[in-house]
């Protein structure tokens, strides 16, 4: 299954990725740097705990590089009848209003209302229209949703990405 990326969120993951391939090369030198030059790594605790990061590290960056292999690359359409990657969606869940824009994959900011469209909210959204009622599973429970406005990506998508591309640097 190959995801879904913008332009920007494709750019900005593999900038991460870069970060990520510099701090396994770091993690790599400091375990060898701990071994010494006997690569004394018996009962050598440094050594030990910079092999159990580097590891750690590695399984991380190689799950990134997956999730780029055979991303497809989409352009966000200025639309607000129906959810799709870059709307801004109004909606109650179990009667409490909520607002929420669906970025593309790896687009995500909870804490400012972007969520990327493989969440399983997000996924449950899709296509679905102003008005509309739908019953989903969300982390084992179920909930009622409904519509109740669709906003295009010019309202709020654009700018949650460039904060977002902005930021990242902080995170990676």
């Amino acid at each position: 299954m190959s995801n879904h990326f913008t332009k920007e969120g494709l750019e900005l993951r593999q900038r991460q990725i870069k970060a990520q391939e510099e701090k396994v090369r770091a993690i790599g030198k400091e375990a060898g740097e701990e071994a010494g030059m006997n690569c004394d790594w018996h009962d050598n605790f440094g050594y030990e705990d910079a092999k159990r990061r580097l590891e750690m590290e590695s399984t991380t960056l190689q799950k990134m590089r997956e999730e780029i292999t055979g991303a497809q690359i989409l352009t966000i359409q200025e639309q607000s009848e129906r959810v799709a990657i870059g709307v801004t969606v109004e909606l109650t869940v179990d009667g409490e209003s909520k607002v929420f824009t669906i970025g593309a994959y790896g687009e995500s900011d909870p804490n400012n209302g972007l969520i990327s469209y493989n969440t399983p909210l997000a996924r449950g959204l899709l296509k679905m229209e102003a008005g509309d009622t739908k019953s989903l599973n969300i982390g084992g429970k179920t909930v009622k949703v409904e519509i109740e406005e669709i906003y295009p990506p010019s309202y709020r998508y654009y700018d949650s990405i460039k904060k977002l591309i902005s930021t990242s640097g902080q995170r990676v």
